[in-house]
């Protein structure tokens, strides 16, 4: 396979803004837990992120498939490195503004989804029909490395020079992924903007695919017991388990590990000989298998383990579900109507870290990693008929 210079800089750009979007997810609520926050108040710090990403999914789309998608990235990282300066330049007066870290996490959410837009647009521009489900893998697999794996790299500036060290590596981030799509930019020519079908057209393009809507459906009810168990995850590791930040560091990076070294191969494995669609129910049912692990607390050295296998079974999920989506998307809607569906999502992770807070509240830990296998058991067996008879 063959990709242009510019779309592996684009890819690598949005790896390393998904990297940031995990810092927040999983840095943040430990920041919150190791100054004596409860765990349903980390819980619901971890879907902080996800709410302006959610609000601005249809102008996101819409701008990615009318714009150049270097463009829209260099513009979304500048905001992103701007407000996310702002706490650690604050902290040098002797302020100790915290409020800026939400500010921050904000606006990553806030960016988001227009720099995952762009590299939508930018794939569905360069792949020909045979690569677009590679390629779709591609993106997902360094998306889900970048925000499971990479975390243990804000833990660790955390450890070492509290939230100050967190969101400078943050403000870090974006200025590299800055950097990366500026040269791109220059050294070849941007793509001519082509005026794409209205946000209307792509929406009733949307509707009159009953396999999309069934997709979106699965996506939906997947992310809510997906969303609680990620979650939930930084207060399992740190009170459940134990761990300091160098074993949820460890955890962390085997995850990583685990995602890039198996998640390509294992998904193209499958999809030999399953549809897309088939080969995301599995991984469903895996991933429940996993969070059941985690149920006892004495794992022990085995949590990471666990852990990579909770992580590796989320991202061929997720890389199945990609592909399975942007093959039912018609070529001039890649942005939109993959954001749109992404945001069922979104709307499914946010019920899901709700569930999260309630169930850890009410009964603790070991209820709630039952629960939630249990729900991800259940949306692996019970959307197998309905996804087949779409097809």
């Amino acid at each position: 396979m063959r990709l242009f210079r510019r779309t592996p800089a684009l890819l690598i750009a949005n790896a390393l803004s998904a990297a940031i979007q995990g810092q927040f997810m999983f840095v943040l609520p430990w920041m919150l837990l190791a100054n004596g926050s409860s765990p349903r108040v980390a819980a619901l710090a971890a879907g902080l992120v996800f709410l302006p990403m959610l609000l601005l999914t249809l102008p996101a789309g819409a701008v990615s498939d009318r714009s150049d998608p270097a463009r829209v990235m260099r513009a979304a990282c500048a905001i992103g490195l701007v407000t996310s300066a702002l706490y650690p330049l604050a902290s040098l007066t002797d302020r100790d503004w915290f409020w800026l870290v939400v500010v921050a996490a904000l606006a990553t959410g806030a960016v988001r989804l227009f720099v995952e837009g762009a590299v939508l647009r930018e794939v569905g521009d360069t792949a020909s029909a045979t690569s677009l489900l590679r390629r779709q893998t591609i993106r997902s697999t360094l998306n889900q490395a970048a925000i499971f794996a990479s975390p243990f790299v804000g833990l660790l500036a955390f450890r070492a020079g509290g939230a100050v060290a967190a969101l400078a590596l943050v403000a870090a981030l974006y200025a590299v992924a800055f950097a990366l799509v500026s040269v791109a930019s220059r050294h070849e020519a941007a793509q001519s903007e082509t005026r794409r079908p209205s946000v209307v057209a792509g929406l009733a393009s949307l509707v009159a695919s009953p396999r999309l809507l069934w997709i979106g459906v699965a996506a939906l009810v997947w992310n809510v017991f997906a969303g609680a168990a990620l979650g939930m995850m930084p207060a399992v590791l740190r009170l459940h388990a134990g761990l300091d930040e160098l074993g949820a560091s460890a955890a962390f990076v085997l995850g990583g590990i685990a995602v890039v070294g198996f998640t390509l191969p294992s998904t193209s494995a499958l999809q030999r000989h399953l549809d897309p669609a088939d080969v995301f129910l599995v991984a469903v049912a895996a991933e429940g298998a996993a969070v059941l692990l985690f149920a006892d607390p004495q794992l022990g050295l085995l949590i990471p383990l666990a852990y990579a296998f909770f992580l590796l079974s989320n991202s061929v999920a997720a890389a199945a579900l990609s592909g399975a989506r942007a093959l039912e998307v018609e070529v001039d809607h890649q942005a939109l109507l993959n954001l749109v569906l992404i945001a069922v999502s979104l709307v499914g992770y946010l019920l899901g870290v709700l569930l999260t807070a309630g169930l850890i509240g009410a009964y603790g830990f070991g209820v709630a990693l039952v629960v939630v296998a249990a729900g991800l058991a259940t949306t692996a067996a019970g959307f197998r008929r309905p996804l087949a008879s779409s097809t």
